[in-house]
């Protein structure tokens, strides 16, 4: 049987198991819709599932967005709804749902209501079998309405690629949807011109694609909704789509997604629901906001987005709850003004094997080679193999072209960091004088280096400054502005850091170190607070506090 076959004979109540039997009969019909979608995704061959972002959206995530739709002031029932990747009819279904519910209320006929669900969903899919689950989907919801009028449902679900795909001169009074993820290799040229608005150095991403179709096919004062990665917000190859929405939209809400391993069936990814007004009628000033959704459906309001002022590239700054100041006021600093490079690892491991060896010393034209497992906050990285005692070392082999080799002291920093660590920014030293052979190092590329300008006066210390990026206040601050586990150089040259002077009064001695990582941001904080906070004596109360702050 297909996926699609399996799906039928579920929804048709013949079971091909007493697991399955189990596992459907009693579920309510929005739970049983999404596990019927998510099964068919699960029955696809993974490389077509992966191909298709095959990924269908929970029903507390898809109510989430239809209720702030209707918040919005988007009228169900009337308003026509587009769902530009419909998949197994994660919106269209809750949609029908709750047209039925408010037809009902009103004692509308059922070809009414079918006329009116026909009327005002519409969806694309590229998947052929999708498309028909869809329709068969919603025609199991509409199971009792279908046998009184014995009517065939009419719906519009273009079986298309949506960023080919030409609609009707009609526009939409509202999108939503949980389109496609995932970068496109070697984009088609037609591809490369229609969507050059939105594409920052030739980087394509499915769904920034999906957004700016939602943004042409919205009308001016529609709305539209969407779950996408939060990697747009801060990421470089984002600038350009940023713009674009800015410059064409209103943000009203930018709401995180809690729990992100368990909301997509066999897939972790960092999503966010994104709500714009498209400009064009009647404007209003409205500060956008962002909220943290919870599981269970409920969500926590966590503040409001420092959006910049007209539209640029400049990336978004999103709240944490404890943090409203701009992540831009004047007096802030960047590593460049501290005088300091930003750059990614050199070295790809597993494309030259060939010259990389263990061992305790290097050979004449070898270094060492730091990997992202070597990074420890704060203290003195070590070349191994792998971290335990005893382990070997990793060399790499130089010809005469040696411009890779690092030989000054720097900061490295993992450019991945996992889900479960409690700092998304890690970063240790290395000491050319540690350096084993003397002759310089390179590192892997899953990390980052920051290095002294050779062109510049260092302002802030290298142990003062990695100290400064291990504080859970920079964390906190990088945080807002990236919405990806991954470090970009990019986004670390624009993290706007204390001033200088700041900073080196603030990590003076080991005492203020240890103080400032629980301070308010450190541009907030004069000298004359911080003495008050540390008194000449070593009381019982501060050496309380100053451990509290260490385990911090």
């Amino acid at each position: 049987m297909t996926p699609l076959q399996v799906c039928e004979t579920i929804l048709e109540g013949r079971y091909l198991g007493a697991k399955i039997r189990t596992f459907f009969v009693g579920l309510p019909d929005e739970e049983k819709h999404y596990w019927v979608s998510s099964l068919y995704a699960l029955l696809m061959p993974p490389a077509k599932r992966q191909k298709l972002a095959a990924y269908f959206t929970p029903p507390h995530l898809a109510d989430y967005v239809l209720d702030l739709m209707e918040r919005a002031g988007i009228e169900i029932g009337s308003a026509r709804f587009l769902d530009p990747a419909s998949g197994g009819a994660a919106f269209l279904v809750p949609l029908a749902r709750r047209i039925i519910k408010k037809a009902k209320m009103k004692r509308e006929t059922p070809l009414e209501i079918i006329k009116r669900i026909e009327s005002t969903l519409h969806g694309i899919e590229i998947e052929p079998d999708l498309a028909a689950l869809s329709e068969i989907l919603i025609k199991d919801l509409l199971k009792e309405e279908l046998a009184k009028t014995k009517k065939p449902l009419m719906l519009s679900i273009a079986r298309a690629d949506t960023l080919k795909y030409a609609p009707s001169k009609i526009q939409f009074d509202a999108i939503v949807g949980n389109p496609p993820y995932g970068r496109v290799f070697r984009p088609q040229k037609n591809i490369l011109e229609n969507f050059k608005g939105i594409l920052s150095d030739s980087y394509v991403n499915l769904y920034a694609l999906f957004v700016e179709q939602s943004i042409r096919w919205v009308k001016p004062g529609g709305k539209i909704c969407l779950i996408i990665p939060t990697s747009f917000i801060g990421g470089p190859y984002f600038a350009a789509l940023r713009k674009r929405i800015l410059k064409t939209c209103i943000v009203e809400s930018l709401d995180l997604i809690d729990k992100r391993s368990d909301v997509f069936v066999d897939v972790v990814q960092d999503v966010c629901v994104l709500l714009l007004h498209k400009k064009g009628q009647i404007e209003f000033k409205k500060r956008p906001t962002c909220s943290v959704i919870k599981i269970d459906g409920t969500f926590e309001f966590l503040g409001e987005i420092d959006l910049p002022i007209g539209a640029t590239e400049r990336v978004w700054g999103l709240p944490n709850g404890r943090h409203d100041d701009s992540l831009f006021q004047e007096g802030l600093e960047t590593l460049d003004d501290y005088g300091y490079l930003t750059k990614t690892g050199y070295f790809v491991w597993n494309r030259e094997k060939d010259r990389y060896r263990l061992g305790k010393k290097p050979y004449k034209n070898e270094v060492p080679l730091y990997w992202a497992h070597n990074v420890r906050a704060n203290r003195l990285c070590l070349p191994l193999e792998r971290q335990m005692e005893n382990s070997l070392l990793g060399f790499v082999e130089f010809g005469k072209n040696r411009t890779a080799v690092i030989k000054s002291d720097a900061i490295l920093l993992q450019r991945t960091s996992n889900r479960r660590q409690n700092r998304r920014i890690v970063a240790g030293i290395i000491r050319q004088t540690k350096v084993v052979g003397g002759n310089g190092f390179v590192s892997e590329n899953h990390t980052i280096l920051i290095l002294p300008n050779p062109n510049k006066e260092q302002l802030v210390s290298i142990t003062a400054l990695c100290r400064l990026l291990n504080t859970a206040e920079v964390d906190a601050r990088f945080r807002r502005l990236s919405g990806s586990v991954s470090l970009s150089t990019k986004a670390l040259r624009k993290l706007p850091l204390p001033s200088a002077m700041d900073v080196k009064k603030l990590f003076k001695s080991k005492e203020s170190d240890e103080a400032s990582s629980k301070l308010a941001y450190l541009n907030t904080i004069s000298e004359a607070r911080l003495q008050k906070m540390r008194p000449k004596h070593k009381s019982r109360q501060f050496k309380k506090v100053r451990n509290n702050v260490s385990r911090v």
